[in-house]
């Protein structure tokens, strides 16, 4: 997979990063789950008993998206052409343009099968093409098989270990804004210092009486980060 490496330095400007998961937040659909329902060979019975066992826990995202390759069709061109179908928020890329015109940090954090994540955000627009992504890595082509690059060095629940990349962004001392909108969000939520959530991550939030901000585009978050920025809830 080519993608832009995770920066060894932060930008010269304000100390903020902002990390942003993939699957149902850029992408207005989660590619995953769009991908079982067209494509998989088994019943969604059986896809639907997988993913709640998922959500409620009793499986990590490892094995879920392992097992996700194995019922999936073993063609790459496939996949790959069905993922570029999939929307994304359109209002993303002024979005990243505001966040990098004001020298903070701005870095994608996904547990998705990641092959994706280059060549859609290209799609998108050409200038996210150099946008710092720490995801999962899957021989599409091929095997099936999956890799973690990011994943935490001793628990092997999740893929990519999103906590771990908010405390890498929070040990050089920066606040950090997380946005997403599921279940594998809630670990990097709970660290981040600012937390923009939708669907079931803002469900969680208000279930557990976290101050988590309500969001669809991020046309809407742009507003309140600059606007953040100006009266100093954020540091400039």
């Amino acid at each position: 997979m080519s993608r832009a490496p995770i920066v060894p330095a932060f930008p010269a400007g304000a100390p903020v990063s902002v990390l942003v998961d993939y699957d149902g937040t850029v992408s207005r659909q989660d590619v995953g789950d769009m991908l079982l329902a067209a494509h998989a060979l088994v019943s969604p019975a059986v896809v639907a008993a997988k993913d709640a066992d998922y959500h409620a826990g009793r499986s990590g995202s490892r094995d879920l998206m392992q097992w996700d390759m194995d019922v999936l069709p073993r063609d790459g061109a496939l996949l790959r052409s069905f993922a570029a179908e999939i929307p994304q928020d359109e209002t993303f890329v002024s979005f990243v343009a505001a966040v990098r015109g004001a020298g903070a940090a701005i870095e994608i954090v996904s547990d998705g099968l990641g092959y994706y994540l280059p060549p859609n955000l290209a799609r998108l627009d050409p200038a996210l093409v150099d946008l710092p992504i720490a995801t999962n890595d899957i021989d599409v082509d091929g095997t099936g098989r999956l890799t973690f690059p990011y994943g935490h060095p001793a628990c092997f629940v999740c893929g990519t270990c999103k906590r771990e990349r908010v405390r890498a962004h929070e040990a050089d001392g920066r606040v950090v804004i997380f946005i997403g909108d599921g279940p594998s969000d809630r670990y990097a939520a709970h660290h981040a210092d600012f937390v923009w959530a939708k669907d079931s991550l803002l469900r969680w939030g208000e279930a557990t009486g976290r101050d988590f901000l309500a969001w669809d585009r991020f046309a809407e978050i742009e507003v309140w980060f600059v606007e953040a920025l100006a009266d100093g809830r954020l540091p400039a």
